[in-house]
């Protein structure tokens, strides 16, 4: 059986590559489905030009700011961040927000402790992008480059594939410059804020639009998908289920994540046209061929 799986994942490697890849083919991962949608088909605008809910923003911090911009892109550049056409952010007294917020509290209603419980682990998997070789927690954190896609076998992960990784941390830091770049400018506050009926689980210090777990999860996803291709709806479901736990817990509306997919799958088509994320793409597609090989030996 593994030996079997091993050879389908070689002759989906070949057909990728005449392929040129899933990203530039494949649309469907530009569709947004089930209440994304339902909720995306409602107004943005602020119900009443008046409405002093809509002066509610994050507060900035300088020092945080600061920080957070301090780590640069390794792949595009700064100016790229114009090039991005996610979602404006909805108003808070709007009626898409009014859904969002409906949705919350309803999901609340109906929220289990083994959803809150694993929707709480899943908030500690991200990475630290100032973590170095020799800090305690950086297997740690290197693991969870490979959260998504952790069920497609025990070869999928940083020390089998030290390429990809790196590969996935330079990624994660582009990612995460304009993530924050966009929370800076919307400071759109947390849901529990605009409704004092969302019991939120988790603390956050910073704004809620776009979802930095929602939106880093898709990109491994849709690169991870570009890699084996067979596998692509357990990368979509794992970072689907990533984005959805984020809102079980109430830290984020449902237009925070699919504002997040949308910008994962505009960034992700940035990357593959950039000359220097190809050529280290290359190498980590090298690196799965080989480990391929080396199974079937």
């Amino acid at each position: 059986m593994k030996q079997a799986l091993v050879i389908l994942v070689v002759i989906h490697f070949s057909e990728s590559l005449r392929a040129q890849g899933t990203i530039k083919q494949n649309g469907q991962f530009a569709q947004v489905r089930g209440h994304y949608r339902q909720i995306a088909g409602l107004d943005p605008k602020p119900a009443s030009a008046k409405d002093v809910i809509d002066a509610l923003k994050f507060p900035y911090d300088p020092v945080v700011g600061e920080r957070r911009r301090s780590i640069k892109p390794v792949y595009l550049s700064e100016a790229d961040t114009g090039k991005f056409r996610i979602p404006p952010v909805p108003s808070n007294s709007s009626t898409q927000t009014k859904a969002d917020l409906a949705y919350l509290y309803a999901l609340q209603q109906k929220r289990t402790s083994e959803e809150a419980r694993t929707s709480l682990y899943m908030a500690k998997v991200y990475y630290n992008l100032r973590v170095t070789q020799t800090d305690s927690s950086y297997a740690r954190y290197r693991k969870n480059l490979f959260h998504i896609g952790r069920s497609i076998g025990t070869w999928f992960n940083p020390d089998a594939l030290p390429i990809t990784a790196e590969l996935m941390a330079s990624v994660w830091r582009d990612a995460s410059y304009f993530i924050w770049s966009f929370k800076f400018k919307y400071a759109r506050v947390r849901p529990y804020v605009l409704d004092p009926r969302l019991k939120n689980l988790e603390n956050t210090d910073w704004a809620a639009y776009p979802s930095g777990h929602a939106a880093n999860s898709y990109v491994n996803a849709y690169i991870y998908a570009e890699l084996a291709p067979e596998f692509t709806d357990v990368f979509l479901k794992d970072a689907y289920e990533m984005a959805h736990s984020r809102e079980i817990i109430g830290v984020h509306f449902p237009t925070d994540s699919e504002a997040s997919r949308i910008f994962a799958w505009q960034f992700v088509k940035m990357l593959f046209a950039n000359e220097r994320f190809l050529q280290d793409f290359a190498n980590a597609r090298q690196e799965w061929t080989i480990k391929a090989k080396e199974k079937l030996e």
